[in-house]
């Protein structure tokens, strides 16, 4: 005679494991979205480091000079509004501006989630120029914040492109 016992769980072993998940998963969102804050500001801030490091570098390398400056597309320099996203280039006709022969070195996304200024002597600029020793004609302040930050929040990334032409980052609290 053989018996044969079912194998499996019981509909109470199922919703308790079911209900352990949900309030584990309740515990752990808060705490993950702040993680992806905190990756979407650092993401963007290497974003900006590597661009400028990049453009200054093909310039220095091509003995001609690079830039770097706002566009949604990666083909044309658009106007003062970081946000569209930004493309590393190297001069080649030398004339410190973006023009056409100008070599696209890297193009990099805009991301909704950020908020971007950049200043230069207290007004918006265009474009970030490096000459062909690496430097810049004026420093150049960039404000990174996520957009939905709240006052004190650690969100918020300062870059600094020094006249020398090197770039320093440093964090804040939002405003």
């Amino acid at each position: 005679m053989t018996s044969s016992r079912s194998r499996g769980f019981t509909l109470v072993e199922l919703m308790t494991a079911i209900a352990v998940l949900a309030i584990g998963s309740a515990l752990a969102f808060p705490s993950f979205q702040g993680v992806m804050r905190s990756n979407r500001v650092a993401t963007s801030t290497n974003n900006f480091i590597a661009a400028f490091n990049l453009a200054r570098s093909e310039g220095i390398r091509g003995n001609r000079g690079g830039g770097v400056c706002p566009s949604s597309d990666g083909l044309n320099c658009e106007g003062t509004d970081w946000n569209i996203g930004l493309m590393a280039y190297e001069d080649v006709d030398f004339n410190g501006t973006f023009s056409a022969g100008d070599r696209v070195v890297r193009y990099f996304e805009g991301n909704d989630a950020i908020e971007l200024t950049a200043q230069s002597g207290g007004g918006g600029i265009e474009q970030v120029a490096f000459d062909r020793s690496g430097r810049v004609a004026a420093p150049v302040l960039i404000n990174l914040q996520i957009k939905d930050c709240e006052a004190g929040q650690e969100y918020r990334r300062v870059i600094e492109v020094r006249q020398i032409g090197q770039t320093r980052m440093t964090k804040e609290p939002c405003q």
